[in-house]
């Protein structure tokens, strides 16, 4: 017994079912209570027969709810079959206006309202208030009409009471049962928003501890190559310390959005706009993705347009984003072929234009349904091929790329057809801040090219590049045709692959001409033989516009000028007689801070710990602190809060600043209210550790 109660009215049941459920026991109540009390009133025979046709009806309902689970549906049919027939029959059969039977009507009309719900509840109500006015104007005409007393012989217990009461225990217990439900429910709501609070809680330290994992790496990272550029080092090397660092900006800013991104609540990306040369801007994309295509046997190329204004005004970390996402999709799903890079402009007005980017590919292309989503969080494109592909990456770079170029204003498209390639279009408006071109040549009349290579591609882009920069030039299909052309006189430079060089049938010819020889070579050819006279794969305006600007790497020397300037800058020095104390437990970023710090002229003190750094300030004084959040032991907080109660002036005013990875979202105010004064982000910023220098560092000892 007390296992049917509980499947019936118990907590786990459904709040419709235990409804149905007391509805129905009340039912059969009702039709004992009426049997009983029709020997009592000594009712005819067809009573009887319309009671028994009415339990029998309730009987396979009831049995047809609970094999089926349509519940709704039963008590709907239960409803109509009552209030229609059973039991305007037998208040009929009564015969009497105050009939106890009239009361019965609102047990179908409790049921549509504890159990129905939608067009089913609405027609029920309708059609209890139907069968219920008819029944009373019916009865009450024809007993009018035949002299039959109207209020004869009423029973007030049996007539009122109890039908009321019926349909009272029915209203309560059902009322009951909902809120008791309800109560259960919100009981469970609440434990899992407990649950969700928590694993909120531990995604959140995840990724603060993912963040501070990342970035106190790539602080070493990036602080050695900052050192390393302001010594003289060869032009290759300062190449590729710059292709580094500028690899760590592009990973810590993924990182920052992949941040942003987990938090539901933040979708929105906020631009940074501030000039930006766009020459160097697409010099180090193409730098990056020549090296992660190198050795694949997947060609690159890139054609810009040359009359593209040099100097923008745009947010150039997100644009690099954009374009990084879109290339570096291209290389992954790309494994024969080639990818081509297109850059144009449109829409070009005096201070505004829009910059115009196509990337195609040859890759596994994308399946015509899985296009509507691709742009979609956590959507990566998969092949039923390569398994691999299916693993890589978090599935949110094209998400945040366009949402990237959607808070610049442009637009973003894609063209695929599967196992063929795929063309990513996107458009990005940028303010103009100087109209100067791109990459002209000035004396482009006076030259000529020729064109030398085998690759069909490279040299058709390397003709369209240099006819748009308005340089004579021509292509050529083998040596007899490249030495009659050299024959003319008409060409200065020949640009060609080590390939062709050594296929060329009349090399005396070639080599005795006044032509420069100009080497095309991949970007891991490492033979020197022709020194300085040689270009680097994928050519485009921007690497012929700088060879022929110096022809002997003159472009290269003003570069390197302009950095030596602003190195010289960046050893000057700009403090005198103070003290700064850094501590950090990993020695790295200790030795790197340091450095940073010297050459500003601080007489610089280290502490691989809180308690180091506790010991050092008890005996020593110091005129700013730079202080790691995360170390074992004392951490950054508790270390700044034993400084602060050391029985020393200084102890109490010097300004102290965090050093930490962490750049999860209300970091920086968390530190500040807990007694910091400023926030100082690794991996470290020369500009930005200069400025908290010249902001902390009292006048007197700036120089």
């Amino acid at each position: 017994m007390r296992e049917s109660l509980t499947k019936w009215f118990g907590s786990d049941t459904p709040l419709e079912v235990i409804n149905f459920n007391i509805g129905m026991a009340l039912f059969f109540i009702s039709y004992v209570f009426s049997i009983a009390s029709s020997f009592y009133l000594h009712m005819d025979s067809s009573f009887y027969y319309v009671t028994g046709i009415g339990i029998v009806l309730l009987t396979f309902f009831i049995g047809y709810a609970t094999q089926s689970g349509k519940y709704q549906l039963s008590s709907f049919v239960i409803v109509v079959i009552f209030e229609l027939v059973i039991f305007p029959v037998s208040y009929f059969i009564d015969g009497r206006f105050v009939s106890f039977m009239l009361m019965y009507y609102f047990l179908g009309f409790l049921l549509t309202v504890f159990v129905q719900d939608g067009k089913l509840r609405t027609i029920s109500y309708l059609m209890f208030w139907l069968a219920w006015i008819s029944s009373v104007i019916f009865s009450y005409f024809r007993l009018t009409r035949e002299g039959l007393p109207v209020m004869e012989d009423v029973n007030i217990v049996l007539d009122v009471v109890v039908p009321m009461l019926v349909c009272a225990v029915f209203a309560v217990a059902c009322t009951m049962a909902s809120l008791r439900y309800y109560s259960t429910e919100s009981k469970k709501a609440e434990q899992s928003r407990l649950e969700a609070d928590e694993t909120e809680k531990s995604k959140d330290v995840f990724l603060m501890n993912m963040s501070h994992e990342i970035r106190t790496p790539m602080n070493a990272i990036m602080s050695a190559g900052e050192i390393m550029l302001a010594k003289d080092i060869s032009d290759d090397t300062r190449q590729n310390v710059h292709h580094i660092t500028n690899a760590c900006r592009a990973l810590i800013t993924t990182l920052d959005d992949l941040l942003v991104f987990s938090n539901d609540d933040v979708r929105n990306i906020v631009m940074q706009n501030s000039e930006y040369d766009l020459g160097d801007f697409l010099d180090d994309i193409i730098n990056m993705i020549s090296v992660r295509v190198m050795g694949s046997g997947v060609k690159l190329y890139v054609y810009i347009d040359p009359y593209i204004p040099r100097l923008l005004i745009g947010d150039v970390v997100r644009v690099r984003q954009v374009f990084i996402n879109i290339l570096n999709n291209a290389v992954k799903y790309t494994m024969e072929g080639h990818i081509t890079l297109r850059v144009v402009m449109s829409d070009v007005m005096e201070d505004r234009m829009v910059l115009h980017a196509d990337v195609s590919d040859t890759g596994i292309g994308i399946k015509e349904d899985k296009l509507p989503t691709l742009f979609d969080d956590f959507t990566r494109v998969e092949d039923d091929i390569n398994e691999s592909l299916k693993k890589e990456g978090s599935g949110l770079g094209l998400s945040i790329t366009k949402s990237i170029v959607n808070a610049c204003g442009g637009e973003i498209k894609v063209k695929s057809t599967y196992n063929k390639g795929s063309v990513f279009s996107f458009d990005i408006p940028q303010n103009i801040s100087d109209n100067s071109p791109l990459a002209i040549v000035e004396n482009n009349k006076e030259l000529g090219v020729i064109i030398c290579d085998d690759d069909e591609n490279m040299k058709a882009v390397l003709k369209d590049t240099l006819r748009a920069m308005k340089i004579r030039c021509t292509v050529v299909e083998n040596s007899d045709e490249m030495n009659s052309v050299i024959r003319q006189g008409i060409y200065t430079h020949l640009f060609i692959t080590p390939e062709c060089l050594e296929g060329s049938c009349d090399l005396p010819v070639l080599m005795g001409a006044n032509i420069t020889i100009v080497m095309m070579k991949e970007v891991d050819d490492t033979d020197d033989q022709f020194g300085d006279t040689r270009l680097v794969k994928p050519l485009s305006c921007l690497n012929i516009a700088s060879y022929f600007a110096s022809e002997q790497n003159q472009s290269a020397q003003r570069k390197e000028s302009a950095e030596e300037s602003a190195d010289r800058d960046d050893r000057r020095i700009l403090v005198s007689g103070a003290r700064a104390m850094v501590v950090d437990d990993n020695m790295t970023n200790l030795m790197v801070a340091e450095r940073l710090l010297t050459r500003m002229g601080f007489d610089v003190s280290t502490a691989n710990s809180g308690t180091s750094a506790l010991s050092l300030a008890k005996v020593m004084s110091f005129d700013i602190l730079f202080i790691d959040y995360m170390m074992a032991g004392l951490n950054g907080i508790d270390t700044l809060r034993a400084i602060r109660k050391i029985q020393a002036d200084w102890a109490k005013t010097v300004p102290c600043i965090v050093l930490t990875a962490d750049a999860h979202e209300g970091a920086k105010q968390m530190l500040i209210n807990a007694g910091f004064d400023d926030y100082l982000a690794k991996p470290i910023d020369m500009g930005e550790m200069e400025y908290m220098v010249k902001r902390y560092i009292p006048k007197d000892r700036l120089i």
